[in-house]
């Protein structure tokens, strides 16, 4: 979840500055389909710049294997302190998450609401036939407004002076189908309800259709009649915020943008000032994918910590002490190099059998099930000797470039199958303590 979070971050941060963008560059000025078109791509765009990849050349070394240490059959009492701390953390991903659901349920429901009214006013109108334009007329004292395809005006305002323009001003809204740029920011709004931006830009989305409405009516209409038939319709009558409808609540601007000049000739200008800003999103907010170069060259200076071996026999067949394995995993891991070559890091934990002979039986993902043992008291303990760590790590040659990790996964078949060829190529256990024993290993592979 942490990864959700911060991509609706990131997509966040993008809305915000689109929106910005638009407020301060786009406005003012009448390009309306323009900024119909940029309004109606701000959501989208906000949700695909994070999950842009671009490669970035990046050299990594081989890997170096540390082993942080070993753990016997019980655990450290250091160990049970720190578990049972983490145990007593607060879940506050849960609660955001929780936040989080709530909002969009609400938001959603919201959005469904309003369709469900406006459909049962649509049911229950009456179709009619005026001014060449079928409508439909509702018994409820409504203003009109367009729901899909459909004009539905109430029979309050059937006799209204102007209601030849109130009918032109939704044969445009009609016609333009701005239906579609309504329904996605009503929709893409109950994900992101949390985002003051996206309230902004459903406000912003709806006066532009408003500007591109009034200026296509006044082309054909006296203006100053129309603007009387605006604030005519300043009134109590029900209204829904969902659907396009003739209105009084951004009168002023409405009549401002109608009487201001048109665009200025540095409105091409304006708009390619847009390119830097979006290609400013596109390099901070998209994810970087490493193209590795093999580099040997600090793959001496790296060395894996030397480990002191307790002398015991042994052969090149067999391992004798808990020390020999270790240098033997130290000696063996290697980081794959094709989750390098994608900044792939994470944990693998295996599980491999030893039988009284000392020779591997089997190797597993997850415990072999049956295998619990008791202490002589009665108290339950562990059955796997477990390792601690085993940290595979793979160095940035240019100590002044770090690597961007992309995913971090246990599930990266490449880290297992490593994990799994190492502990298969095992010689002879010739140790007591790990005969018939079943032994846990965790594996970390990181990127620096």
């Amino acid at each position: 979840m942490e990864a959700l979070f911060i991509y609706l971050l990131k997509v966040s941060i993008s809305t915000i500055v689109m929106y910005l963008s638009y407020h301060f560059l786009l406005k003012r000025y009448k390009q309306f389909s323009f900024n119909r078109i940029y309004l109606l791509l701000v959501l989208p765009l906000s949700h695909i710049i994070p999950l842009i990849q671009i490669p970035v050349k990046e050299d990594f070394s081989t890997s170096t294997v540390h082993i942080s240490g070993i753990n016997s059959i019980t655990s450290s009492s250091s160990e049970i302190i720190q578990q049972t701390s983490h145990d007593e953390t607060f879940n506050w991903l849960f609660l955001l998450t929780l936040i989080y659901s709530i909002g969009i349920i609400i938001g959603l429901a919201r959005f469904v609401i309003s369709y469900f009214q406006a459909y049962k006013i649509y049911k229950a109108a009456e179709r009619n036939q005026i001014e060449g334009q079928t409508v439909y007329l509702s018994e409820k004292n409504i203003r009109a407004f367009t729901f899909i395809n459909k004009i539905i005006i109430g029979k309050n305002i059937l006799h209204h002076p102007d209601l030849k323009m109130v009918i032109d001003h939704e044969k445009v809204h009609l016609r333009e189908k701005h239906f579609i740029d309504l329904f996605m920011i009503e929709l893409l709004s109950a994900f992101h309800w949390y985002n003051p931006a996206t309230y902004m830009l459903n406000k912003a989305t709806r006066l532009n259709l408003e500007y591109q409405v009034d200026a296509k009516v006044v082309e054909k209409s006296n203006m100053r009649k129309y603007q009387m038939a605006l604030i005519s319709m300043v009134s109590d009558r029900m209204a829904l915020p969902q659907f396009t409808e003739l209105n009084s609540n951004n009168l002023k601007n409405r009549i401002l943008m109608m009487k201001s000049p048109n665009t200025s000739k540095f409105s091409k200008l304006r708009k390619i000032g847009l390119l830097p800003i979006f290609l400013i999103l596109l390099a901070g907010l998209s994810e970087k994918t490493p193209t590795i170069e093999e580099s040997d060259s600090l793959e001496k200076e790296l060395m894996a910590t030397e480990i002191p071996l307790v002398k015991g026999k042994s052969t090149n067949n067999e391992i004798t002490t808990i020390d020999e394995m270790t240098r033997y995993f130290s000696k063996s891991l290697r980081y794959p190099e094709e989750a390098r070559k994608f900044g792939q890091v994470g944990s693998v934990t295996l599980y491999f059998k030893i039988n009284n002979n000392g020779k591997l039986t089997g190797v597993y993902k997850a415990q072999p099930s049956g295998e619990v043992y008791y202490y002589p008291n009665g108290s339950l303990k562990r059955d796997p000797f477990k390792y601690k760590d085993i940290v595979i790590v793979g160095f940035v040659s240019n100590p002044l470039e770090k690597p961007i990790l992309i995913n971090e996964s246990n599930q990266h078949p490449r880290l297992y199958e490593e994990c799994k060829r190492v502990i298969k190529d095992l010689p002879i256990l010739n140790i007591e303590e790990l005969k018939g024993k079943t032994v846990e290993i965790e594996f970390r592979f990181k990127l620096k």
